[in-house]
C-alpha cells in the first residue's frame, strides 16, 4: 500500500509540474533538464509550494498569530544581510517541543516552539535562523542534485511525504534516512559548514553577538548527548562534529568585542517565549509560581517577560482582573511595544469585552495598517460582536497581502458564512484546502461555488479555471496510476 502511494504522490507531482500554467498562459519554468547541473530558482519555488501544501496536509501548525507575526519580522530582518536571491518566504510554526528547524527549497523555513523552549536570548534563535538561510542562499538543496536527473530526484522529495502520512507523524518527513538524503535538510559535511560560515556573517551584519551562534550550537550538543534524541531533532539533521563549533568559536573570538548592550536583543523575543510556555504548559498555577519567583530579578528583560507571562498565565486561568492589572502596568512602563498592546486586545476578547477589543483593534491598526496579528484579533472580535460583514471585509483585505496563508482564508471562510456570503464561502474553503492539499476538497467547494455564481460571468470564469487547473492535475494522476 505504501509503495503504491508512493508512485501515485510521484505521478502527481510530476503532472502538476506538466500541468502548471502561469497567469500569462505560459509554462512554468521546468526543475531541470538532463543538460542542467541543477534545479532553477523558479523550480525550488515551485517545488517547495507543493511540497508544503502537502506537508501541511498532515503536519500539527500553530496558529498563535502573535507568534508567527514575531519570527516573519525577525526572518526578514535577517534576509536583508543575507545572500537568499528569492526572497518569497513561507513560514510554518509546528506544535511540537522537540528542537528542531528546517529550510527547503523555494525559501520555506519551519521552526517547532520547542525552539523557544530552548534558546535563551533573540540571538540564539536568530543563530538558527541565519544558518537556515544559508542553506537557502547558498543553494544546497538543488547543488546537491545528481546532476544527470535533477528533476527525478526532486519528485522523490515529494514521494517522503507517504512516510509521514502513512505514519501519521509529520516528523518522518525530515528524520527518515532515504527521505533525509532527498531532503534539503541533510545536507554534506562541506554544505554545513558552509552554512555555518554564511550563517554566521549574516548573524553579525544583522546586528548579533558572535558568541550566540556557538552558545546556541553548544549547548544543544550538550544536552543532546545527555537526553533522548527525539527531543533534538534538529541535531539528527545537523550533526556537528567537534571541528565545526572548534570554527565558530574561532570566527567569534577573531572580531572585536563590542559592549553587550550594543547587540541586537529584541524584548519581544522574551514575549514570544512566554507564549510558547504556555503553549507547552498545561498546569497554569505552575507557570503562575515559577514567574512570581522572577519578579525580583534586576535583569530587566527577565522581570518584564516573567510579568506578561505572569498576565497570561492569569489569562488561562480567566483570572482577568490580574490579567489587566500587569498587562496595564506593563504598557506603561513600555510605551509603544505592540506586542503589549496587542496582548491587551487578546485579553479583552479572552474576557468578553468586545467593544473594548474592537475599539482598541481599529486604534492600532490606524498605525500598523494590516499588522497580521491585530488584523486577526479583531476580525475575531467583530465575529464574537455580530458583525461578520465588518470581519469579512477585514479578512478579505488581508488575504491580498497573504494570499499563501491558509489560516487567513480559513477565517475569511468562517467570516463568510456567518455574514451569510455563502459563494465566496465555497471559493475561501477551496483557497483553504488547496493550500493544505487536499485537492478532492477544493474541488467540492469550487462545485458548489459554480452552482451559486449565475450570471456573475467574471466569477464563474475564475471558479473554472481554478477547477481546470485541479482536474488536469487529476487527470494526469488517474492515467499515470
Amino acid at each position: 500500500m505504501k509503495n503504491k502511494l508512493f508512485f501515485i504522490i510521484i505521478s502527481f507531482c510530476f503532472s502538476t509540474f506538466l500541468a502548471s500554467q502561469n497567469t500569462n498562459g505560459q509554462d512554468l519554468p521546468v526543475l531541470g533538464d538532463y543538460s542542467s547541473s541543477s534545479i532553477s530558482l523558479s523550480g525550488e519555488y515551485n517545488l517547495g509550494r507543493i511540497w508544503l501544501s502537502m506537508y501541511r496536509s498532515v503536519a500539527q501548525e500553530h496558529d498563535d498569530p502573535m507568534i508567527r507575526t514575531y519570527l516573519e519580522d525577525l526572518l526578514y530582518r535577517l534576509s536583508e544581510d543575507s545572500d537568499v536571491q528569492d526572497r518569497r518566504f513561507e513560514f510554518i510554526v509546528l506544535e511540537d517541543k522537540s528542537i528542531n528547524a528546517f529550510a527547503a527549497p523555494g525559501g520555506i523555513i519551519g521552526i517547532n516552539l520547542g525552539m523557544f523552549l530552548e534558546t535563551r536570548k533573540e540571538g540564539e534563535l536568530a543563530s538558527v535562523m541565519c544558518h537556515e538561510l544559508a542553506h537557502l542562499s547558498q543553494r544546497h538543496y538543488a547543488r546537491s542534485q545528481n546532476r544527470s536527473s535533477p528533476l527525478a530526484n526532486a519528485l522523490m522529495v515529494l514521494g517522503s511525504i507517504v512516510v509521514a502520512a502513512a505514519s501519521r507523524n509529520p516528523e518522518a518527513i525530515l528524520i527518515a534516512p532515504a527521505a533525509m538524503q532527498q531532503m534539503s535538510i541533510n545536507f554534506t559535511r562541506s554544505n554545513e559548514k558552509e552554512a555555518d560560515r554564511i550563517g554566521f556573517n549574516n548573524l553579525v551584519k544583522a546586528g548579533f553577538n558572535p558568541d550566540d551562534m556557538t552558545s546556541m550550537f553548544q549547548r544543544m550538543q550538550d544536552k543532546y548527548q545527555s537526553k533522548s534524541s527525539e527531543e533534538f531533532s534538529y541535531l539528527m539533521t545537523h550533526p556537528l562534529p567537534s571541528e565545526r563549533l572548534s570554527d565558530m568559536r574561532v570566527r567569534a573570538d577573531d572580531l572585536p568585542k563590542s559592549n553587550k548592550n550594543s547587540y541586537r536583543d529584541n524584548i519581544d523575543f522574551y514575549l514570544m517565549q512566554k507564549r510558547a510556555e504556555i503553549w507547552s504548559e498545561q498546569n497554569a498555577n505552575k507557570l503562575i509560581k515559577r514567574y512570581k519567583k522572577n519578579l525580583k530579578s534586576t535583569n530587566d528583560q527577565i522581570l518584564i517577560s516573567n510579568k506578561y507571562g505572569l498576565a497570561l498565565a492569569h489569562k488561562e486561568n480567566k483570572e482577568f482582573n490580574k490579567a489587566f492589572e500587569l498587562i496595564r502596568e506593563l504598557i506603561k512602563e513600555n510605551p509603544n511595544n505592540l506586542v503589549l498592546e496587542t496582548s491587551l486586545l487578546e485579553l479583552h476578547l479572552a474576557a468578553g469585552n468586545y467593544f473594548e477589543a474592537i475599539s482598541l483593534g481599529r486604534s492600532i491598526l490606524e498605525i500598523h495598517d494590516l499588522n497580521y496579528s491585530t488584523t486577526i484579533l479583531l476580525a475575531e472580535a467583530y465575529l464574537n460582536n455580530d458583525q461578520a460583514s465588518k470581519a469579512e471585509k477585514l479578512l478579505k483585505e488581508l488575504s491580498k497581502d497573504r494570499q499563501t496563508d491558509p489560516n487567513v482564508w480559513y477565517r475569511l471562510a468562517e467570516a463568510q458564512g456567518l455574514s451569510g456570503n455563502i459563494l465566496d464561502l465555497h471559493r475561501s474553503r477551496a483557497e483553504y484546502f488547496i493550500l493544505t492539499g487536499r485537492f478532492d476538497a477544493a474541488v467540492f467547494q469550487l462545485k458548489e461555488a459554480l452552482a451559486l455564481s449565475n450570471n456573475l460571468f467574471e466569477v464563474r470564469e475564475s471558479i473554472i479555471k481554478k477547477l481546470e487547473d485541479i482536474f488536469a492535475k487529476k487527470r494526469a494522476l488517474s492515467e499515470l496510476s
